[in-house]
Order: C-alpha cells, then structure tokens, then sequence
C-alpha cells in the first residue's frame, strides 16, 4: 500500500527505504518537514521509525499512534492515515483488537470530516469492513446513506451493518437490542412502502426490491421481531415468495412453509402445498413445465404433515390424487420429481395409519403382505436402481413392527423384490447377469444396506436401549443364532454375501470399468464398504487383550477389512470413504506411513481441512511422528506430519482475508445473506476445535523432532486460538465432518463413525486440558529463561486454577480420554498446584502449608504410579498397535515433563526447595523409572520387528486356516476367493514396513541424562 504513496519528489526518500537505510530515510524527511510541516510527512517518519528492527523504537511508534485517535483537528490526510495502518501492521502485525482502537477511528474521523467524499467513504469502509472494526463500518455505512440518499445500495447497507454489528462479540451487550431494533425498525418501514406501492414494477428508492433484500427483512425480524410479523411479510403477495421481488427466491418458499407449519396453520398450508404441487404438474404456454421444483420434498412433507393434522379422510384422498397426477406417464414430469410423489405415497400411508385407522383399507395385500412392506417393495422396483433409494425407505422401514420387518427381510433374502434378481436362498452366487449393469448393482446394494439395516442395524440399537437385556445371551431375532448386543453370525453372513456380490460385480471383464471416468466411483464400491464395516464391528466386540496382537480376534477382522478396502480402492481410486475408512483402520494397527497414505488419497481443499484433518492427526503425536505417506511425487516437507499441519494452519491464517474480501464483494453487489453465511463461518474457524488440535498435535511433534528449539520459539499457533479456550467457559466449535463416513446405521441412532471409533473421539474437554497442559510446560521449559514472559504464565496458571476451582461443581465428565491421558491430566494438575504454591511465598510459613503441599505430591506420585503399572501392563508388545504406541507416547511425554518440573522447582525461593526437597527426589525417580521402562519397551518393539517371518505372521492372523465346524469363517472363504495372493503378500509387505518405520519414530523417546 506504502508504495502506491509515492510522488516523484518523495523518490529518494523510498529509495532509501527500500535500501534499508532509515536514517538517511529519517534525515530527508526531517529536512522536508523543516521546510513544511504536514500530516503526510510526519506519518511517513513514523513509518519509517516502524521499519527500524530496534524494539524501543517500535515501542515509540505504537505510544505515539496510540496517542493519535485523540488528536485535535483529527487527521484528516488519507494518505496519511494508510502511513499510519501500515506502521501499526509493521509494529503489531495482524492487531486486529490494536487497529479497530486505533487506525478504525482515524479512519471514521476522516470520512467524517469529509462526507461528501464518496472515494474516501469506500475506501474507508471497505478497510474498517476487512479488520473487523464493525462500529467504524457502520457509522461509514450512516454516513453514506445520509449524504447520498438517492443510492438504494447504501440504504440497505446501513441496515446491514447495524444488525451485523448487533450479532458481533464486540457489540456491548446493552447496545444489541438497540442496533438489532434500529435495523428492523429501518427495513420494516422499507417493507412497508413497498407493500403499498401502487406499481411493483417502479419501486421508490427506499423500498424492498430484491430477492436478497426480502431474505435480508426475513433474517433480522428473525433475529428481532415476532414470529408472526416474519409470516405475515411472506404471506402478502409484495414481499412473499409469489411477489415480483421475489423473483422465485426458494429459501422464500421453505421458510413460508417452516413457519406455516410452525404456527401450525394446517388449512392454509395445505391448501398452499396443494396449489404448489398443482402448479408444478402444470405445463406453462410452450407446454413446459417450468415449475418442477415446486414438487420439491420439503413441499410433500409439508403437504402430507398438513392432511394428518386436519384428520380428515378428504385430505388423504385429495393428496393422494396428487401423487397418482405427477405419476401418470401422460404428466409429463421427469423422473426425479416423480420420484418425490413415489416417496411421498410412502409417506402418506405410514403417517396416515394412524390418523385415518378408521378408514384404513385391510392392512395385507392378498399375498398376507403388509400393505406398509408391500409400498415399500413397490418404490424399491421402481427406484432401486437409483443410490438414494436406501436413504430414502430407511425411515420407514424403521417404523415397521417386527412382523413387518421379518416379512421384508424374507423378500430381500429370497431377492423377489425384484424381479430379474435370481434367488440368493440356494446359497449359490447371484446370476452374472444380475450385476452385468450399473443400475442392477445398485439394486443389489440397496437390498444388502435393507437387509443390513433389519438384520445387524436395527436389533443392535434396540438391544442397547435395554442394556440389561442385551447383554444376557439370547437368540437373533434374525438368524436364530445365539447372540449378545452385536450378532457376530448376522455380520459374517452379510459380509459373505456383500464380498460374494462384489466379486461377482467386478468379474466383467472390464464392461461397466471401461465406461466410467477416472474420477468416476465403481457403482459395485459399496458392497466392499459394507463387508468392510461388517468386520470393523466384529473387531471392536472382540474384547480379548490378554494374546499378542496378532492372535486376536480383533486384530483379524479389522486386516480383513483393510485388506478388502485396499482392493477395492485399485478399482475406484477417487472413493472417499474407502479412504476414511482405512485410514481409523491403520491408525488402529500402528501403521503411521500407512494411514498418511489414505490421508493423501483424500487431496483435501480449503474447508475439508478443518472438517476433515481430525481423521488422521488427533493423536498423531503418539502414533507415528515422523511418518510419510509414501509418495514420492511430493516434496518431504509436505510428507511429514508438521508439513500437513502447518497446511491446515495457513487455511485458518488465510481464510479470515478471503471471508473478508468476499464480504466486501458482497456489499458491492448486494448479496446480503452471503455476508452472514461466511461471517457464520468466520466465527466457526476462529472458535475450531480443529485448529486448537492442530495447534497441540505440532507442538506435541515438534517437541521431539526439534528437540533443540526453545518452546517459546515453536509457533504452531497459539496465535491460531482465541485467548484463553482452555478455560472452562471456552466454546469450541465443532466443525467436524461426520457425514462423509458410511453410514447404513438406524437414523435414530448413533452413525456408523461413532460406532466403529477404536478410541475415543476428539472433545472440547480434551482440547483444553491439552492446551492448558502447553503452557504449563512453558514454565517449566528449561530451554529458554524469559523472565518476564514466565511471570506473565505464572499470572495465568493462577486465573487458570481459579477458574478449574468455580467450574468444579458444573464440571463436565471427562470425554474423549484414553486412560493414559487421564493419567496425563492428573499428573499435570498435581503439577500445576505445586507450582502455583511455589509462588505463594506468604503462605509457606502458614501451619498447613506444609499439608497442601504433601497432598499434591501425594496426589502427583499416585498418578506416576499408576502409569508405571500401566506400562508394565504392556504384554506381547509387538508389533506395536496403536493402542500400545499411544501409551508409550504419552508416558514419555509426562516423564518428560516431570523431569523439567523438578529441575525448575530446585531453583525456587530457598523456602520452599527446602519442603519439597524430599518429595521432589521421589517424583524424580518415579519419572525416571517410567522413562527407562519407555524405553526399554521400545527396545522390545524394534527387536521383534527386526526378525524375519513377519509377512507370513500377517497373512495368517489375516486369513486364517478354517476351523472344522467354524460356520462363523464363512465370510472369510469369500474374501480369500476375491483377493489376488501377489496383492496379498505385496500389502502384507507393506503392513510390516509402515510398523518398521513406526519404530523409527520410536527413536525420538530417549531418558534424558541426569545432571
């Protein structure tokens, strides 16, 4: 910007800063402000002061600017204000707080002074508008619509930023329903010139005019008015989603039809959805139907919820007359809005069973089918060739009795749901043709997800609502087999069929491959996705963890759905969730290099790496620290762990200038409700639990792959966080991306993520006890010794205390810990309390001093105890899993930390080394203790990895010989038929270097010396 200021008789001053030489900068500045004196001028010597590197100097730089706001006359030079913006940006880079209490009100000073000065009021807005100093930007705004009233935009503008400003952190709580009314009082009188406008055709400048605008009136009486004032606009046909306005906005139409239902007027929103859906079916005077989208979903709901409510048998007829009209061939409608009516007929005898039971016709068809089930196998032949169909019935199909269920479960096992689908029940493979089209696997993949749903899905929830029941043994309501909460045959028996079907699918010789794009799916993928999570559940009900890792059962079934998914994944290489999937799957086996390898198959962008990252970098610091994903196509800055994460932390640092640039581009051209969706998602990212991770995560990294560099110096990033989101009171943003995993579970219940987590997940609580955890290694780092900053964190852990000690009676119940972090948190609590008494000279000679003070080391051995037994706990480590990886991780970590604990406690006041002396001596031993058997698990570790027979050990625990009498290994025959030995033994290979490579990481955990 600086730069853009320049004139031909400033030249030998720039050129004198571009050469770094401020003092010769400095004198010919001086020599011109002799000559005359002006604003301009003396904010270039400030900027150059700003350039100097000494800190005095910028020290003086910020007093004097702070000094500025307050001047008389203000500044009224812009060029000189832009001086004085980049001297602060070079003082105090990204000072958001600093600018809006220094640069924004030199800027509204300006604009003031010169109102009429239409550039200047842009420019100026436009800078307030990208710091964030909302007040600044809105008094601009009223300036603007004041001195140019004939400007629509800056009318709306002004409303706009009153009611931004109202929703702000930084809007004084008493002020909000001030500005917020300001706002709805201004647009509520714009709303009402435009209601009696006589044409609507030639509006008046101040009036409603656009679509933006109507759902701009919508968000702030929303936000401010009644409910019924927001229904009453979107009813009159000026400012409704029918008026001219409008333009056909359809966020106008849902929000009608929400708060129609809301306020529960059932005549007048049937009578609506019922004009919508004539419409739609309705062609126009060139015989199209140009209004389709009015037989949205959300209209056939909103229509069917309306005739139950009313109860009379007349709406029911009435409604479905309207599906038998969209469905008639001779409508005219395209498929995928007869789709809608299809599923609304669905919907309408599921929800009307009740509410016309007494007009209800016989609940079976002729064949003693349920007329539920037999709808629900009508809309599966008509659209079971289309991917939605199973998330389109799973709502109903839940609402079926158990005779229903078991009626059409027997359909889908028999496959007469469809009717060129040959019989499964011989216990022969699927006829070929059956898989010989897209849409035919399709079908086939919606009847397994169905019959998942009633077999595994469904009893799994309800079984776990009644816990007591569930976990006595009993029989499968589905297969008759004994069973627990999980039926281990129901799962093998999909899984079979599911790997049979797949293998059958992909043996075409290439017919359905060869047409599909390179980033195109393979439509037989999900059948390998469900047989994946069939083993997945298997796994996590297989309990036993007294074996070595390989002998488990569990250690089975979650290598049968790796190896299945890295199959399937050389077929449809551009599958998500076939990446997802395998990435919690090696995370789960210890395979670091492995599980980055999925992670880069994903090619995350902008936002996925906040929603997504989660997947593989919680806890990655006590996975694997140096791992790489094995692709040599990219540089080895970007292969490491630190490298992805420091790419996640430039999304945060970029996007609030993207989000920002954009608003502005908003204003201009007045998509309003753009400007609250991306400032939604600006408070979302600055708040991310995901950047709070990633913060922890490199950190945790660096601190044992640069052992060397001062804590004070590894920046990733508290300066990514808010200040203070490890205090109780903190709220974290969840904008974590759950959905993208599969998920074929019950829609009342937990998602399949949920369900198949190996450890638990990452939560708020976590977050914060980590976050809390790195600054008190701050303390206590004994790798830099800032006097003043450690204060400052002594200042801190004090609020901090007193903040976990107000919380403690509302304290939430520790989530997302694993029992090693628990450890972790207790140790370094212990620690906390004995540091902040070591600061508490006026209480050492008080009586129970001494007794506090025996209670936290009590309380701080205990905990390394028990982290010691944890870690001799650790049988048959190898290969490390990991669980096991975790455990050993974090016990360093805390051994560690307790090392530079007690040589900082040494060094305090004489007082109080003299009554921790003793205790000190004991926690040392214990960390050392609890380091040394780190390290010799790690030596146990490596050695078992480096002998041979490794490969062989894999495949077998992977598909081991059959059983005689093992009906429960059927699942596994199919696999071995499906999967390739070159490919076996080639990913086995692979298995065993990523748990080699782990140990590498390993490397990093040493004891360090004594001193």
């Amino acid at each position: 910007m600086a730069d853009q200021l320049r004139a031909s008789q400033d030249a030998p001053i720039w050129n004198a800063i571009e050469a770094n030489n401020f003092k010769q900068a400095l004198k010919l500045v001086d020599k011109r402000l002799a000559k005359r004196h002006t604003e301009y001028l003396e904010a270039l010597k400030i900027y150059i002061r700003s350039r100097s590197p000494q800190v005095p100097e910028k020290n003086a730089v910020l007093l004097h600017l702070e000094e500025l706001p307050e001047r008389k006359p203000p500044v009224a030079d812009i060029e000189a204000i832009e001086l004085y913006d980049e001297a602060l940006e070079e003082v105090l880079p990204k000072s958001g707080e600093t600018w809006e209490r220094i640069i924004g009100p030199l800027r509204w000073q300006c604009v003031k002074a010169q109102p009429k000065n239409e550039d200047l009021s842009l420019k100026c807005f436009q800078a307030c508008l990208s710091k964030g100093a909302l007040d600044h930007a809105r008094q601009i705004a009223n300036s603007l619509e004041k001195n140019f009233p004939k400007n629509h935009s800056y009318i709306f503008w002004n409303i706009t930023m009153m009611y931004l400003f109202s929703t702000s952190q930084n809007c004084p709580e008493n002020q909000k329903r001030i500005w917020g009314g300001l706002a709805l009082g201004q647009i509520g009188k714009l709303a009402g010139v435009t209601k009696e406008a006589q044409d609507q055709k030639q509006l008046p400048i101040r009036s409603v005019q656009t679509p933006q605008e109507l759902l701009l009136l919508d968000r702030i009486t929303a936000a401010y008015g009644k409910p019924e004032v927001r229904l009453e606009y979107l009813q009159s046909t000026q400012l409704g989603p029918e008026s001219i306005v409008a333009k056909g906005e359809w966020q106008l139409w849902r929000t009608k039809l929400q708060l129609m239902e809301t306020a529960q007027k059932w005549q007048e929103l049937f009578d609506t959805t019922a004009a919508l859906l004539k419409r739609a079916r309705t062609k126009d005077d060139s015989s199209q139907l140009s209004e389709s989208q009015l037989s949205d979903w959300i209209v056939w709901e909103a229509s069917i919820r309306s005739a139950v409510e009313l109860g009379s048998h007349q709406y029911k007829s009435q409604v479905q007359a309207e599906i038998e009209a969209h469905l008639d061939p001779a409508s005219g409608v395209d498929k995928s809005w007869r789709r809608n009516a299809s599923l609304a007929e669905v919907k309408l005898l599921f929800d009307s069973s009740t509410a016309f039971s007494r007009l209800q016709l016989s609940s079976e068809e002729g064949n003693g089918t349920s007329k539920r089930v037999a709808a629900i196998v009508k809309y599966l032949r008509g659209y079971g060739k289309a991917s939605t169909a199973y998330n389109d019935l799973r709502p109903f199909v839940e609402r079926l009795s158990p005779t229903e269920r078991k009626q059409l479960l027997e359909s889908l096992k028999n496959n007469n749901v469809f009717l060129d689908v040959q019989k499964l029940g011989d216990g022969k493979y699927p006829a070929k043709q059956d898989h010989s089209t897209a849409g035919q696997i399709t079908q086939v993949i919606n009847a397994y997800k169905l019959r998942y749903l009633l077999s595994c899905a469904l009893p799994e929830y309800g079984r776990t609502q009644s816990p007591a029941k569930g976990l006595v043994e009993g029989n499968c309501n589905s297969c008759s087999w004994p069973c627990g909460l999980v039926c281990k045959h129901c799962l093998e028996d999909i899984a079979r069929e599911a790997i049979q079907s797949y293998r059958i699918a992909m043996d075409d010789d290439g017919k359905i491959s060869q047409t599909l794009l390179k980033t195109d799916q393979h439509p037989a993928d999900d059948l390998s996705i469900l047989a994946a999570m069939c083993f997945i559940k298997l796994s996590l009900m297989s309990a036993e963890k007294e074996t070595e890792p390989l002998a488990r059962a569990s250690a089975t079934y979650a290598l049968q759905a790796t190896v299945l998914l890295e199959s399937a994944w050389l077929h449809s290489k551009h599958n998500f969730q076939m990446s997802l999937l395998l990435i919690r799957l090696y995370k789960y086996l210890g395979c670091g290099s492995l599980a980055m390898r999925a992670y880069h198959r994903l090619s995350l962008k902008q936002i996925q790496l906040d929603t997504l990252t989660y997947t593989i970098f919680d806890r990655f610091s006590s996975l694997d620290v140096r791992a790489s994903n094995q692709t040599s196509a990219i540089s080895s800055k970007e292969r490491t762990p630190l490298g992805h994460l420091q790419e996640q932390q430039d999304l945060y640092l970029s996007s609030y200038e993207k989000i920002t640039k954009n608003s502005w581009l908003s204003f201009k051209h007045g998509s309003y409700n753009s400007i609250f969706e991306m400032r939604e998602v600006s408070e979302k990212l600055s708040n991310s639990i995901a950047a709070a991770m990633s913060v922890i995560e490199s950190r945790k990294i660096s601190r044992l792959t640069e052992p060397g560099t001062p804590l004070t110096e590894i920046s990733h990033g508290f300066d990514l966080l808010p200040p203070n989101m490890e205090f109780p009171e903190s709220t974290f943003s969840d904008n974590l991306d759950y959905e993208s995993f599969p998920n074929f579970e019950t829609s009342i219940g937990p998602r399949f993520e949920q369900l198949s987590r190996y450890i638990p997940s990452l939560s708020a609580y976590r977050c914060r006890l980590n976050l809390a955890a790195e600054k008190l290694m701050l303390i206590i780092d004994p790798s830099a010794d800032v006097a003043q900053e450690k204060e400052l964190l002594h200042l801190w852990l004090k609020q901090y205390l007193d903040s976990q000690k107000q919380s403690e009676p509302a304290r939430a119940k520790p989530e997302g810990m694993t029992r090693s972090e628990e450890l972790a948190a207790a140790t370094y609590h212990a620690v906390a309390l004995i540091l902040r008494a070591s600061r508490e000279q006026d209480q050492w000679a008080e009586t129970d001093f001494q007794t506090k003070l025996n209670k936290y080391n009590t309380d701080l051995l205990e905990s390394l105890e028990e982290h010691l037994a944890l870690i001799k706990a650790l049988k048959e480590p190898v290969p490390a899993f990991g669980n096991t990886l975790h455990a050993l991780y974090t016990a360093h970590e805390v051994g560690r930390t307790i090392l530079h604990f007690c040589k900082y406690v040494s060094k305090q006041g004489k007082g109080f080394v003299e009554k921790q002396k003793e205790a000190t001596a004991k926690i040392e031993e214990l960390a050392r203790k609890l380091l040394q058997l780190v390290v010799e698990n790690c030596g146990v570790v490596k050695k078992g990895l480096d002998e041979g027979g490794w490969i062989d050990k894999v495949l077998e625990c992977t598909l081991p010989e059959a059983q005689e009498g093992g009906d429960d290994r059927a699942a596994m025959g199919a696999l071995r038929e499906l999967l390739d030995e070159n490919f076996l033994e080639e990913w086995a290979g692979e298995v065993v270097e990523s748990w080699r490579e782990a140990v590498v990481g390993l490397s990093y955990l040493k004891t360090p010396p004594k001193a």
